[in-house]
């Protein structure tokens, strides 16, 4: 009987991001980062696409009170991204999640519950 064999893609050692370079105004700039290691819990994704909408423009221009402020320098931009996940962070392993599975990513992944945002989110709906 044959057994399987498992590719693992390589993971490069850097990676370009489009940045923030100047939180508060409109300015952003192409640079080379260093590839994270994904922590307890978290998956290491290659992205293929990634959304850039007008909720990237308020973070640039620190417009989103609600969220920590003023944006740091150096934030990288972009969200709602799709792509192939290359690496599992510690204990991602019990998830249904693999190395090779094509995801999805929202920007939102989860929610206290109680926080202002939450609330008005839900009394609009």
């Amino acid at each position: 009987m044959a057994t399987a064999t498992i590719t693992v893609p390589e993971i490069p050692t850097h990676h370009r991001a489009c940045v923030y370079n100047s939180p508060g105004s409109i300015s952003t700039s192409i640079e080379t980062l260093e590839t994270p290691t994904p922590g307890a819990g978290e998956l290491l994704i290659r992205l293929t696409h990634s959304g850039v909408c007008h909720s990237d423009m308020g973070i640039m221009l620190n417009n989103w009170a609600s969220l920590p402020a003023p944006t740091p320098s150096g934030q990288i931009g972009g969200h709602e991204g799709v792509g192939k996940v290359v690496k599992l962070g510690p204990g991602a392993e019990n998830s249904s999640i693999k190395v090779g599975d094509r995801v999805g990513i929202k920007w939102v992944s989860g929610t206290c519950g109680s926080c202002r945002e939450y609330r008005i989110f839900l009394a609009s709906d």
